[in-house]
């Protein structure tokens, strides 16, 4: 891989289960025979998420910047069949891998940078945008300025949504300049996590979610209470950024690396 050392893992537990880790970090799952089943709880977000700003059952037009193993396009593509989907990767190898192993049914899948790309796409054409980039275990600093933000928004529809997977950790000063970034394109935000994370307990991944349209926001908390996976839903969003100021081209953000025992390494 250009971007670290891609491991492709069968799942003993589940027989189309198949698990992509790069230079040790879990980055997909995904289950070919069932590609409703999500493993990881922010992936379980990110789809509540789509589902929640939604009409049941229509097609959407999304775009995912980046890919990994696709997890998301494939479950909606199994959930809401015929939309219309371009999946981003930025590295061509594992782009290889996974149209090779896995396919691509239901979606495009392209190599590209992110944030290029968008430069590309038909403004004003995307329900939603997913930003799920990672290089290592860091979200690139390119995707993460207002700049980037503005793009987003030039390529979705009036009322179309944002959302973004992100980690953070400690006192979140990563996570509250996002959310500030966020705050400065869009005037409605939601950050989406498990409550340890939110305290600042443990490193862990953090959904926001943006639009010009308010979010279901009650809905949202029903159905992110479940007992597995369970996340808070903040919608005082201007309060959780605690002051942050909106990270620009200027001078962009730089990611936090989780600590090594995260993912079980010495």
């Amino acid at each position: 891989m250009r971007f670290g050392t891609l491991e492709v893992v069968r799942d003993l537990d589940r027989p189309a289960g198949w698990m992509l880790l790069v230079d040790g970090t879990p980055q997909s799952y995904l289950d070919l025979e069932e590609p409703l089943h999500l493993e990881f709880d922010y992936v379980q977000l990110l789809a509540d998420v789509v589902d929640a700003v939604s009409e049941p059952d229509v097609p959407l037009s999304v775009v995912h910047l980046g890919g990994g193993g696709c997890t998301l396009p494939r479950w909606l593509a199994a959930r809401r069949p015929g939309s219309t989907q371009v999946v981003v990767e930025a590295d061509d190898l594992l782009v290889e891998v996974v149209r090779r192993q896995f396919g691509t049914r239901g979606f495009r899948l392209r190599v590209g940078d992110g944030r290029e790309s968008l430069l590309h796409l038909t403004p004003g054409a995307s329900d939603i945008v997913v930003g799920d980039v990672f290089v290592g275990a860091q979200v690139p600093g390119h995707l993460a300025t207002r700049e980037h933000v503005e793009l987003v928004r030039a390529v979705l529809k009036p009322h179309g949504t944002y959302v973004v997977n992100l980690a953070d950790s400690g006192a979140l000063t990563f996570a509250r300049q996002q959310a500030a970034t966020l705050l400065a394109v869009f005037p409605h935000v939601l950050v989406l996590a498990d409550p340890g994370v939110l305290r600042g307990r443990r490193f862990g991944n953090l959904v926001m979610a943006a639009s010009d349209k308010p979010f279901p926001t009650d809905g949202l908390r029903r159905t992110t209470a479940r007992a597995l996976g369970r996340a808070r839903v903040v919608d005082d969003v201007d309060a959780f950024t605690a002051g942050a100021r909106p990270a620009t081209d200027a001078a962009p953000p730089v990611a936090p690396t989780p600590p090594p025992e995260v993912f079980g390494r010495p």
